[in-house]
């Protein structure tokens, strides 16, 4: 492992831990600044890489294993200790904008386990803010989980910099549940639902998909008041292939179809959690708590590779020749640019991470 990573790294977290770093949150800490450094560099988040190359021990990678297990495991380990603080960071930058664009979506992780993912848009990327994991090899989450994880967003966050928030979703999270919670905490919400749902038409009640023939003229449907106090609207998009429909509390229907195309942002997160990045799948964990606990150093470890990869690719051709042909950079995600940078051991993606490490909320504002 580089002592320059993984010492940048662990002065990160101690500036931006809420505990007072000594004692048991220090070594928490380093065990932590370990994993993400590890996670980086051999693109995985099984217990054996996060385990290996240690600039604490590197000649005891048994021990490490079985440290990082503990880590994982420990009651200690949570989202609020060892995440919050950094993603708190990073959305006061965000909304500082006036917006906050937030995805809500879930995926299988880990060994018969799936998780509900709460991101944020920035730009054309999204980025993880908090998740919770149970044990189910899929399927879908119960809409009352889906309020209590954009509950514990609220709750983290509201007193915080005031500014718009917009909840998008596909159509496991049409329930009233979550668009009553997003209605009384005054957020905009636009959340896709089936085509054949009951709606009112003006005191008639029939399914939407009854608009289909109006769409041969038209890009979209917008129906006032049209499923329990939410608008609806029926949209075909030029490259869709079917319509799709929409339930939000947006006033025009061309801007809710405008917001629900950044949707499709979080799927690419979770495939760089995964197959594209971190291998997150063949972590071989299968207790939820584990899970949960290992998504901490896989999304640290995606933020600050995604950010080194945005950055890499503003350099100049001749910085990047050695580890990256300078013809393909513009077909290839910042994750993988910077995963290339990092097995290379490029100078320049350490020195990237270095003033990255020492400015990351000045990264947000630009």
């Amino acid at each position: 492992m580089s002592r320059s990573l993984y010492k940048d790294t662990l002065d990160f977290f101690k500036r931006c831990s809420k505990h007072e770093v000594k004692g048991n949150h220090l070594r928490r800490l380093k065990m932590l600044s370990s994993m993400v450094v590890c996670c980086a560099q051999t693109r995985s988040s099984s217990l054996s890489s996060l385990g290996s190359g240690s600039a604490m021990d590197i000649r005891q990678s048994e021990s490490r294993i079985k440290q990082a297990k503990r880590w994982l495991s420990s009651k200690w380990t949570d989202w609020d200790s060892f995440f919050a603080p950094y993603i708190h960071t990073l959305l006061l930058q965000l909304a500082k904008s006036g917006e906050l664009v937030l995805v809500i979506d879930g995926s299988q992780t880990a060994q018969g386990c799936c998780t509900l993912m709460l991101s944020v848009i920035w730009k054309k990327y999204a980025i993880p803010v908090v998740w919770l994991t149970k044990e189910a090899p899929k399927g879908h989450f119960a809409d009352e989980l889906h309020t209590d994880l954009v509950s514990q967003f609220h709750q983290f966050f509201h007193s915080q910099q005031p500014c718009r928030i917009v909840l998008l979703g596909d159509g496991e999270f049409d329930g009233s549940l979550l668009r009553n919670f997003c209605q009384r905490q005054n957020w905009e919400y636009v959340l896709r639902t089936s085509v054949d749902r009951q709606i009112d038409f003006n005191g008639e009640v029939g399914r939407i998909d009854a608009l289909l023939p109006l769409l041969q003229s038209q890009e979209s449907i917008f129906i006032e008041h049209a499923c329990l106090g939410s608008h609806a609207v029926l949209w075909k998009g030029k490259n869709f292939q079917d319509p799709i429909a929409i339930l939000t509390n947006m006033e025009l229907g061309p801007m809710a179809c405008q917001y629900y195309r950044r949707r499709f942002k979080i799927e690419t997160m979770f495939k760089q959690f995964k197959s594209a990045g971190f291998q997150l799948q063949k972590s071989r964990l299968g207790q939820p708590v584990r899970v949960q606990n290992l998504i901490i150093v896989v999304a640290i470890a995606f933020i600050f590779t995604f950010c080194i990869g945005l950055l890499l690719k503003e350099q100049n051709h001749k910085a990047i020749a050695p580890f990256l042909r300078v013809d393909s950079i513009n077909k290839m995600s910042p994750i993988t640019i910077a995963q290339k940078a990092i097995a290379h051991h490029s100078d320049i993606a350490y020195y990237i991470f270095s003033m990255l490490s020492k400015n990351f909320e000045n990264f947000f504002s630009t």
